[in-house]
């Protein structure tokens, strides 16, 4: 087929899904390529459509084994015209569950063909101790690996209209929405009102007037506001928190590999 542009999609409140998405991106260089950051609360807002000759590649944090809730909803907006489509999923090293199951019926309701599906571990949302500091450069290389062997079948296929991408996960699905979490985010007195925090929160969930005031209900976890504060003034309520990081303790020892797989 011959590809008019690249586009790549990616909701990543820590960087690291973004770091995977654009590696991928980088084997298409002789094409024109445009990224969408759906972090950003306004892009997520936005309408997308995209033509048979474009491809989309599109990547997710896995939220409690599902696609995180803001990501359905922008989806909602997107619309393809038998648009190639490659899925990619990250997880903090426990696993992705049925978010790529998730992701591909989303897509294919639109208008999309998946024609390749990944996923890769990135170090956990927030217990830095799962995966830390992946994707490193081994990552990024089998990302790039990915992204070649893309690139390569989409050129030869001359037709992918019937492919039936299989993907892990199961429909319906085994895990609910990400709901009510057991530990919420909470602000000290180091707090000096610089509003950075609620600049950063993907889902607004911070008031943008006070710092302190927290739409807990709205809010992901991400750990976007903890990672950005100067004064280090956010954090996890300590107890449930702490129990959360008991559970998780066993899996942060362990080197997960990535994986891939193209129609």
């Amino acid at each position: 087929m011959q590809l008019l542009k690249v586009y790549y999609a990616y909701f990543s409140p820590g960087n690291t899904t973004e770091k995977v998405l654009s590696r991928i991106a980088s084997s298409f260089e002789n094409y024109p390529v445009e990224s969408i950051n759906l972090t950003s609360y306004d892009e997520r807002q936005q309408e997308h459509h995209f033509k048979e000759n474009e491809l989309l590649i599109i990547g997710v944090p896995a939220y409690g084994g599902r696609v995180p809730v803001p990501v359905v909803d922008a989806l909602s907006r997107f619309s393809g015209l038998n648009t190639p489509v490659v899925l990619v999923a990250t997880y903090g090293n426990r696993d992705i569950d049925d978010t790529l199951m998730e992701l591909k019926k989303n897509v294919t309701d639109k208008g999309f063909i998946p024609v390749g599906a990944a996923s890769f571990v990135c170090q956990h949302t927030f217990l830095k101790e799962c995966a830390e500091g992946r994707p490193d450069e081994e990552d990024l290389k089998m990302a790039k690996e990915f992204g070649d062997k893309l690139k390569e079948r989409l050129r030869l296929l001359v037709t992918y209209d019937t492919s039936n991408l299989e993907v892990p996960g199961s429909f319906p699905y085994t895990k609910p929405p990400m709901g009510e979490f057991p530990f919420k985010v909470e602000t000290n007195d180091y707090c000096i009102y610089c509003m950075l925090c609620a600049d950063v929160c993907p889902v607004k969930a911070i008031s943008d007037s006070n710092p302190k005031d927290i739409d807990n209900s709205k809010c992901l976890r991400c750990g976007s506001c903890l990672r950005i504060c100067p004064t280090q003034a956010k954090s996890f309520t300590e107890e449930p928190f702490k129990a959360l990081q008991q559970k998780l303790a066993p899996l942060c020892g362990i080197r997960k590999e990535n994986w891939y797989t193209i129609v």
